[in-house]
């Protein structure tokens, strides 16, 4: 994403001084607006519906609702027992954001700064399906995962989790609730960078 910074609107520096200490200045709060904002994802990550019932594991409920109250997010995409497929997801958004200025006229009163954020794709690539190569389970919240009508949420030792299995015929009508999930964060942030700005 792209942020620019009029130099009129910093009003703390004299102008016998706009030149490098503006950038400096500028460089200064988009960094501050940047780490207030990541804090801010990150917060609003982990303490979502999906990511905090993903968490709870086999054994949690269904929160988010995309089940319609029935088990859990865990045991139906068949996540391995005992693996934690929040935290490659958790340790990308962790990242420290990387802030470049573009090249600029000495003259122009806009100075522009890039930012880096964590795209989609790179989210979708660190959630894989455990039971579908190329697909994306995070991806799947949002467009839905298929197969609620045969889960059946028992333990079973033929469960991936322990808790959930895919039965022969479909055993319960409706479908999966889509729910806005990481790229309402991402979205989120890129809104809050730019309003954290001051």
């Amino acid at each position: 994403m792209k942020v620019r910074i009029n130099r009129n609107a910093l009003r703390k520096i004299e102008s016998s001084q706009v030149g490098p200490i503006v950038g400096a200045e500028a460089l200064r709060r988009i960094k501050r607006s940047v780490q207030e904002s990541q804090r801010e994802m990150l917060s609003q990550f982990e303490s979502h519906p999906v990511t905090e019932e993903i968490n709870s594991g086999p054994d949690g409920y269904n929160e988010s609702g995309t089940l319609g109250g029935y088990g859990n997010l865990y045991s139906f995409i068949g996540f391995e027992e005992g693996m934690d497929p929040i935290a490659p997801i958790r340790n990308l958004l962790k990242k420290a954001l990387k802030i470049k200025s573009s090249p600029r006229n000495h003259k122009s009163m806009i100075t522009n700064f890039i930012v880096e954020l964590p795209s989609k794709e790179e989210i979708f690539n660190m959630s894989p399906m455990p039971w579908a190569s190329g697909r994306s389970w995070a991806e799947g919240i949002e467009k839905g995962i298929s197969g609620l009508g045969r889960y059946l949420n028992t333990q079973s030792f033929s469960s991936r989790s322990g808790e959930g299995i895919q039965t022969q015929k479909p055993i319960r009508g409706g479908g999966f609730s889509n729910t806005k999930y990481l790229s309402s964060i991402l979205n989120d942030l890129r809104t809050n960078i730019i309003s954290n700005i001051k």
